[in-house]
């Protein structure tokens, strides 16, 4: 199944787009993102870590009732998972993607109170 409600973004530096994020929700309390860096200089340079803290603040603000965001790299893609990581994404375990690849499901829960 895919979601409908789609929110698309570029991720700029020094207003140049050099990668993409969205987020769809998942369910009422839910949201997923992705997200890729495409222009390889831009890569291992914190930019990714800071695209997702800046969404997921923005999710907060826009989507209230929203209590998870996760987000689910393939398992071998190490930097993506460093990257989700240093974001405030944590592990919570495996997940089988639509084309069969293993995914690691990442998730940061926001308490009633809490900004991320």
């Amino acid at each position: 199944a895919h979601p409908t409600d789609v929110f698309p973004y570029f991720i700029l530096q020094d207003e140049a787009p050099i990668g993409f994020i969205q987020y769809y929700l998942h369910s009422e309390r839910t949201i997923g993102l992705d997200m890729w860096i495409g222009v390889p200089d831009a890569r291992n340079r914190g930019c990714g870590s800071e695209a997702l803290r800046q969404m997921a603040d923005i999710i907060h603000r826009k989507h209230p009732s929203v209590r998870e965001l996760f987000i689910d790299p393939d398992i071998n893609n190490a930097r993506a998972v460093r990257c989700y990581e240093k974001a405030g994404f944590r592990r919570e375990g495996l997940s089988t993607d639509e084309e069969g690849n293993v995914c690691l499901m990442m998730k940061i829960h926001f308490d009633k109170e809490d900004t991320p």
